[in-house]
């Protein structure tokens, strides 16, 4: 697809996919075989004939990564397009949606791979310094968001430097203070243990944290920040749904009437939709049997409310999936790109497609500085929808995908993706931004606050 609007007035037929493994030869695809470089990513893919090898580099390093999730795909259900002298792989099976409901990763072919290409436990061998300038590397060529988010480089790694020599703690350590300082929760590294360290605040949980120093009922703050999640949910379910709601999908999405004019759509999480023995695929399928029963029932109301207040995030297979069924032809949400040595490549476009039971009626999404990630990306795909106004506060300003690579015995991630709308926008670092401002969780009452903020928005519901 071209668009030059938000709007697709033409479909073009996909194009026809093949497998990167070939299960039932037990072989990789013959296509595909040798060595081929990402366009963008900072990735090697080795295509040997019984398996797919992934490497990563830098300018100074290339070595062999341990992801185990990726090389998983890759040897299972990915799939790729030829275009040119490229080819476009789509990493999980959707079916016959696997190219509408992922962007593809681009690359093309080289003769060989870097002569000094080492193994992963050659990697692991390099030493304290050597590991920090990788992880040094893999941040000033990946990360997209340093001019953005004011980060000085330079004088950040040599204010890490005294502190490297003890051990890999130390090293664990440093490279984690980094991660932290770039505010950035999608930049972070993992410890073989699952130890991790992030930046974690957001501007909601100093409000929540600001009510409970104001009170004395709760002496602990953890206790008090359960308090303020179970109280808030609660509310949906037992005043805003009167009991008469229904939890579905595991779960995540709670919906029902608010009155008989104004239905309500709850989505906790855009994961999780089914357990985890499940495929991706599997947990489409279960989106789209629930949404489809959702809309039928909430079809003669005069307005929805979509809530991802208290979503965290999850995959954005699942938010383009809800999100067609509230628009009756294709549309643009964004294209994505990956940065890469200063240079922005575009990945792909990203498309909502109808889902052949539309509700174009007005369409209210309420969002929190709490939405993140996969429900930022959600946010940006119904505000492409005409019948869809954003209601709240800024989302948290997460919306990158989490580049991943292997750093000593660490698992480190990197935001090198930017989300572009038709206008041009991004929101790394400042959020999405509502179309109508409205306080969620207001100091003075935030056990209430989004409870009052629903009923706020059906307030201004125009009923006919």
């Amino acid at each position: 697809f071209a668009f030059a609007c938000q709007s697709a007035s033409t479909t073009i037929a996909p194009t026809k996919l093949e497998n990167t493994f070939l299960k039932e030869r037990n072989q990789t695809n013959p296509k595909i075989r040798g060595i081929w470089k990402s366009i963008g990513n900072g990735y090697f893919l080795e295509v040997k004939i019984d398996s797919i090898k992934l490497y990563s580099y830098t300018e100074s390093f290339c070595y062999k990564e341990k992801n185990d999730y990726l090389e998983g795909l890759l040897n299972s259900q990915s799939q790729f397009v030829t275009r040119g002298d490229t080819i476009g792989v789509y990493l999980t099976y959707y079916g016959s949606s696997t190219q509408n409901l992922q962007t593809k990763k681009d690359f093309y072919r080289i003769e060989h791979l870097p002569e000094n290409c080492i193994t992963f436990d050659e990697m692991l061998a390099l030493g304290n310094k050597k590991q920090f300038s990788l992880y040094q590397e893999h941040l000033q060529e990946n990360y997209a968001f340093a001019e953005k988010r004011k980060l000085d480089w330079a004088s950040i790694f040599n204010s890490f430097q005294d502190s490297l020599l003890a051990d890999e703690q130390a090293l664990f350590e440093s490279i984690g203070n980094i991660a932290t300082l770039t505010k950035d929760q999608h930049t972070k590294v993992i410890a073989t243990d699952g130890t991790s360290r992030q930046y974690r605040v957001t501007p909601s949980a100093l409000i929540v944290q600001s009510a409970f120093e104001d009170q004395t009922e709760v002496k602990d703050l953890n206790e008090y920040f359960n308090l303020f999640f179970t109280q808030s949910k609660r509310h949906i379910t037992d005043s805003l749904l009167l009991g008469k709601g229904e939890k579905v999908a595991n779960g995540n999405l709670e919906w029902g009437k608010i009155n008989e004019e104004v239905g309500y759509i709850h989505i906790s999480s855009f994961a999780g939709f089914l357990n985890k023995d499940f495929t991706r695929a599997q947990q489409i399928d279960s989106i789209n049997r629930h949404m489809d029963r959702i809309i039928e029932a909430l079809q003669n109301t005069e307005a929805i409310i979509v809530d991802v207040s208290f979503n965290f995030g999850g995959y954005d297979a699942a938010g383009l999936t809800i999100a067609s069924y509230f628009t009756d032809e294709a549309r643009l949400a964004y294209i994505s790109e990956v940065y890469n040595k200063g240079i922005f490549y575009q990945e792909d476009e990203v498309v909502i497609y109808p889902s052949g039971k539309a509700y174009t009626k007005p369409v209210y999404v309420l969002m929190t500085d709490i939405s993140r990630s996969a429900a930022e990306s959600f946010a940006m795909m119904m505000d492409a929808l005409p019948n869809v106004k954003l209601v709240g506060t800024h989302t948290l300003g997460t919306l990158s995908g989490m580049l991943g690579k292997s750093v000593s015995n660490f698992y480190v991630t990197y935001s090198n993706q930017r989300l572009v709308n038709s206008q041009g926008a991004y929101f790394e670092a400042s959020g999405v931004q509502p179309d109508i401002e409205l306080t969620v969780f207001p100091k003075e009452d935030v056990m209430r606050g989004h409870m009052n903020a629903v009923r706020a928005i059906v307030d201004r519901v125009d009923y006919h």
